[in-house]
């Protein structure tokens, strides 16, 4: 039976089969080589054929199976068959009713099997997709189809095409959205609050510069997997001398930046200690059972702003600490705060110490200490207030009517008398490490080992340390050797953005990459939030979170010539609001870098402009605005970064702030000898800067500084 006959062959039902042989000619053999492919596991939206050479043609034959006409298409059938094609990254370009058939269940299948089914190519994916939407949503037929075809290439007449432009997001925004959950959920674990325990950060008028990132570093990295009741700055309103003075005093400061913390939501209170005689002497009568309304010991040490602040705190524990303190997480989601309430249950216990960093071969230690033992930890440790208040008055003595003892050293002697312990020990997934006040004046040594502590890394000679320890080169970023590198950067990026883009890396086939993720200071985005999803790529990321905004172009010169240590690593940039969209985008750049291409660009989606494609230009880029070389999917050999001038990255003297995507591409392509560009879609590009005209303006003239450059 005769099902059809067209420009390549004749379709047939012979018995239980189909069979089109083709005309002589008709279909090259390699041809045939990628369809025997592409067509596995794509019923029952296209058949999966077998193919013979016979009587010097080809035959293709599959089952028969039952189907009805598809005069009336519907968008929503049009769009699940579209859905299929870009899971099966091809096209099915010849697109009218007479190549369809509906399934008896429901549902499209495309019957035109022969050369027409061509690789992804995002020009030939629109054009069908705008073609099957007017026979859907239109109602055109296919002689007007044919007679009109040409316009559908056109993105003018795409724009103007009655609802075409939001099919056409519709469609690639589900398809975006099915990729991305494959890489399965990478959320924090979250354990019920800690109601019994208040976070009480310790600080002084010295502490001003340092207050706003330690605070923030010190919460976010504590609050998981269990909040706090509640987080307090206590501030100690002494205005010196300090002892080990690093900086100078300045209050007003030090609460205007603690009131934005508490504005922000990362402080709940912010308590001033008192300094007026009175109060002092009755925190001092109370703890000490001695006469005294000075705030400090004889040594200098605060001592009754803290025990005031004990007394405020209405919850049984206290997790108290320095506001120097730097906290390491290797792990967060180690209950680190369940395990040392735990610890302190015994009734001889007033506390838990906080671990410091073990060695690399210790996983945990045992919560102990001996009778009498240790000293009560000041810098970061957990207090049973009840149990300490319990224990006044503490013994204590004057010199020169200030007290002579801490109240941690006057806590320890109670301890020794009676046969009470403060314990060391725990998992050293979590640790804390002190700072001495002679580093802190160094703030790029500072932030840096901040950053590293804070992700767990530690160098080998500052474990078993209390105090930092170490030269500027033990606390490097590690480089990166992979062949493949993602380069993310961004600045107050939502969370679900930034879950968005590092999942569409763990979607990834092809995980043989590493990555440099750049956070350039941002406000919000909490260590703890971050930890889930940079797991699956432990040991193949290097993550620096900035303490103060740095900008693009320092970022992409950190980013690939410090840490990018292979000259021939393909740098692929990804910023951290936009994502990959093809679980095949890793592989799809292996394969055009293994065939030695030194810049990669790769189609890009933009939900803003959804039927907009790019052309790059690799020839004279200059000439036309740039030449699109600047898209997303943008890839290029780090030596050709390398190559670029500091002058070519900065305008006036100095580094570019906007527009530097046409900064750097612009010399990399003009240097490049193997550029490439791929036609699918590997890249979705949501913008997140306003588009006024005023912006539009300041950026094409800076555009025009840039072209000019070498122009």
């Amino acid at each position: 039976m005769i099902l059809g006959t067209g420009q390549e062959g004749v379709v047939q039902r012979i018995g239980e089969f189909v069979e089109k042989r083709f005309h002589p000619g008709a279909i090259e053999a390699s041809k045939v080589d990628w369809l025997s492919g592409a067509l596995r596991g794509t019923m029952p939206f296209i058949p999966e054929p077998e193919w013979t050479f016979s009587e010097g043609t080809w035959v293709l034959r599959y089952p028969w199976f039952e189907t009805l006409s598809a005069e009336d298409l519907s968008l929503d059938e049009v769009r699940e068959f579209f859905l299929f094609c870009l899971e099966k990254n091809l096209v099915c370009a010849n697109i009218k009713r007479a190549n369809f058939r509906r399934r008896i269940g429901g549902g499209l299948t495309f019957i035109d099997v022969g050369a027409w089914i061509v690789p992804m190519n995002v020009d030939y994916f629109r054009d069908a997709a705008a073609r099957a939407f007017t026979l859907a949503s239109l109602g055109w037929t296919d002689e007007e189809l044919r007679q009109r075809s040409r316009e559908l290439r056109e993105d003018g007449s795409l724009t103007r095409l009655p609802g075409f432009a939001d099919f056409y997001r519709e469609l690639l925004t589900q398809h975006a959205l099915r990729q991305w959950r494959t890489a399965g959920p990478t959320e924090p674990r979250e354990l019920a609050p800690a109601s019994d325990v208040t976070l009480l950060i310790k600080a002084c008028a010295m502490d001003v510069a340092m207050l706003l990132t330690q605070v923030r570093h010190i919460v976010g990295q504590l609050e998981s997997p269990r909040r706090f009741a509640r987080r307090i700055l206590l501030v100690d309103p002494y205005p010196g001398p300090f002892p080990r003075e690093y900086a100078p005093g300045d209050l007003p400061g030090l609460i205007s930046s603690a009131e934005q913390l508490q504005r922000e939501a990362t402080l709940d209170e912010i308590w001033v200690a008192p300094g007026e005689p009175g109060l002092v002497a009755a925190v001092n009568a109370a703890w000490f059972g001695l006469a005294c309304d000075v705030t400090h010991s004889a040594r200098g040490i605060p001592v009754t702003p803290q025990l005031w602040g004990f007394d405020q705190i209405q919850t049984r524990y206290v997790l108290q600490c320095d506001l120097d303190v730097l906290v390491g997480r290797r792990d967060f989601g180690h209950d680190y705060l369940g395990e040392m309430r735990a610890a302190a249950a015994p009734e001889d216990v007033l506390g838990v110490a906080f671990n410091i960093p073990q060695p690399e071969n210790v996983t945990s230690r045992p919560y102990d200490a001996p009778l009498g033992a240790f000293v009560p930890e000041v810098r970061c440790g957990l207090l049973d207030l009840e149990r300490v208040r319990a224990c006044r008055p503490l013994p204590n003595e004057l010199i020169d009517g200030r007290l002579a003892r801490s109240w941690y050293r006057s806590l320890e002697a109670h301890q020794q008398r009676h046969g009470l312990r403060t314990l060391r020990g725990g998992d050293a997934r979590t640790f804390y490490i002190h700072p001495p006040n002679v580093l802190k004046t160094d703030e790029a040594f500072l932030s840096r080992a901040r950053d590293l502590v804070g992700q767990g890394q530690v160098p080998e000679r500052q474990r078993g340390q209390w105090d930092l320890t170490g030269l500027p080169e033990d606390w490097a970023y590690a480089q990166r050797h992979e062949s493949i590198v993602f380069l993310i950067k961004g600045q107050d990026t939502g969370l679900s953005r930034v879950r968005r883009c590092l999942r569409s890396l763990a979607m990834q086939e092809d995980q043989r990459f590493g990555i440099v993720l750049i956070d350039d200071a941002s406000e919000g985005l909490l260590p703890w939030q971050m930890g889930p999803l940079l797991e699956p790529f432990r040991g193949r990321c290097t993550l620096v979170r900035h303490a103060r905004h740095a900008g693009r172009i320092l970022n992409f010169r950190l980013g690939i010539l410090e840490l990018c240590a292979d000259p021939e690593t393909l740098v692929v940039v990804l910023d951290m609001d936009d994502a990959l969209l093809s679980r095949t985008g890793v592989g799809r750049l292996r394969a055009e870098y293994e065939q030695g291409c030194d810049v990669v660009l790769a189609a890009m989606f933009r939900p803003d402009k959804p039927t907009k494609l790019y052309h790059p230009d690799f020839v004279e880029p200059r000439r036309h605005w740039g030449g699109e070389v600047w898209i997303h999917l943008r890839a290029f050999r780090k030596w050709l970064f390398d190559a670029i001038t500091p002058e070519d990255l900065q305008l006036d003297g100095r580094w570019i702030e906007q527009c530097t995507d046409y900064a750097t591409m612009l010399p990399i392509v003009e240097a490049c000898r193997q550029p490439v560009y791929i036609p699918e879609y590997l890249y979705f590009h949501e913008r997140s800067t306003p588009r006024t005209l005023e912006v539009r303006a300041v950026k094409d003239d800076l555009i025009r500084r840039i072209l000019a450059k070498r122009g």
